[in-house]
């Protein structure tokens, strides 16, 4: 189903109605960018209300250290000090598009498993 968020781009709803996981998905410049101008902080905030939610990036981390127009190591800096403020909120660097996709199915697929009730005994 297609439906407003309260954060993030993809989710699976747990049996309760509710969401089991969030997954918010960024290329390296939209990463770069929300970190620097602060709403990255913000968007990890309202991800750490969720029962289970990640960031993946499509990229490399190796990426961070090559941006243009920011000091070497800054982004780098800043993801650094989000993962102490938000550690239940991962951000994963998958090396691709169809990569970062596919690391997001899981996380999904598993919060789903994570979350059915138990099979009748």
């Amino acid at each position: 189903d297609r439906r407003a968020l309260p954060a993030g781009d993809y989710a699976v709803e747990a049996p309760d109605g509710g969401l089991a996981a969030v997954v918010e998905r960024k290329t390296l410049a939209d990463l770069a960018t929300s970190l620097v101008d602060g709403s990255l902080n913000y968007l990890l905030a309202e991800l750490a209300e969720q029962p289970h939610a990640a960031v993946v990036v499509e990229d490399r981390y190796a990426g961070v250290f090559k941006l243009e127009h920011v000091q070497p190591g800054f982004v780098a800096d800043l993801l650094g000090a989000l993962a102490v403020r938000y550690p239940d909120v991962p951000v994963v660097f998958c090396d691709t598009r169809p990569l970062a996709q596919e690391w997001a199915y899981r996380f999904l697929g598993a919060a789903v498993a994570g979350v059915r009730p138990a099979a009748p005994g």
